[in-house]
């Protein structure tokens, strides 16, 4: 009985978990020299967004070119993070809390906002209230509440400044695109590394030529 044909893309897909490997790898690959140079000079290239949209649109079939390597990656993620394979999350990390990263942005525009309103009927109920009965233990608790407010108001609108600052600081300084999370494992992490390279020399580089039309660079 002859053997059967060998696994290919149809067979080996990108796993949904590593697609933003591959797009991490496809913008080095736009980033190189020869790509932006063929990009800026040639009349008929098709602009960066359209290349890169026509790369991901083909992740599957350019992968497959450096299939050896990233079944080597998978089977060595696969022995420090079992449970990657089914999508679940390795065991002692509990997923990334989103809900509560969201909700932090909003409390941090919102905080602000209520003490001043806080503070504004406080003092006006609070001062009305002195200037009716002088010696009204209610005003003075009025007040004394309205004070607070406006002080937590000062407070939280100082921190969320800062906070802006310190984004806005961290958005300049971060490159034009993010290395994906190491798996903080030698062997894994030399494994991927290795299927990267496989993945943008014989893979995305040849692509982007051939949907450029450049020639391969002449070897020295």
């Amino acid at each position: 009985m002859p053997p059967g044909p060998p696994e290919t893309a149809v067979t080996l897909r990108l796993r949904p978990e590593d697609r933003a490997d591959f797009a991490w790898v496809l913008a080095l690959a736009l980033d190189v020299t020869e790509i932006r140079t063929a990009l800026a000079q040639s009349p008929v290239a098709p602009d960066t967004a359209r290349l890169r949209a026509r790369a991901l649109a083909d992740a599957d079939g350019i992968a497959a070119t450096a299939a050896a390597e990233y079944r080597t990656y998978l089977r060595a993620r696969a022995d420090v993070m079992p449970t990657t394979a089914t999508g679940a999350p390795p065991a002692g990390n509990p997923p990334t809390p989103q809900g509560t990263r969201a909700l932090l942005p909003a409390l941090g525009v919102l905080t602000p906002l209520i003490s001043a309103v806080a503070a504004t009927v406080f003092l006006v109920f609070g001062y009305g209230l002195r200037f009716a009965t002088p010696r009204s233990q209610a005003a003075t608790t009025l007040v004394t509440a309205g004070w607070v407010c406006a002080l937590a108001t000062a407070v939280s609108t100082g921190i969320g400044l800062c906070a802006l600052l310190v984004t806005a600081l961290r958005s300049r300084a971060r490159p034009p695109f993010d290395h994906p999370l190491p798996l903080r494992n030698p062997e894994a992490e030399q494994a991927r590394s290795a299927w990267h390279q496989a993945l943008l020399e014989h893979g995305l580089l040849p692509y982007l030529r051939r949907q450029l039309t450049v020639s391969p660079p002449r070897a020295d």
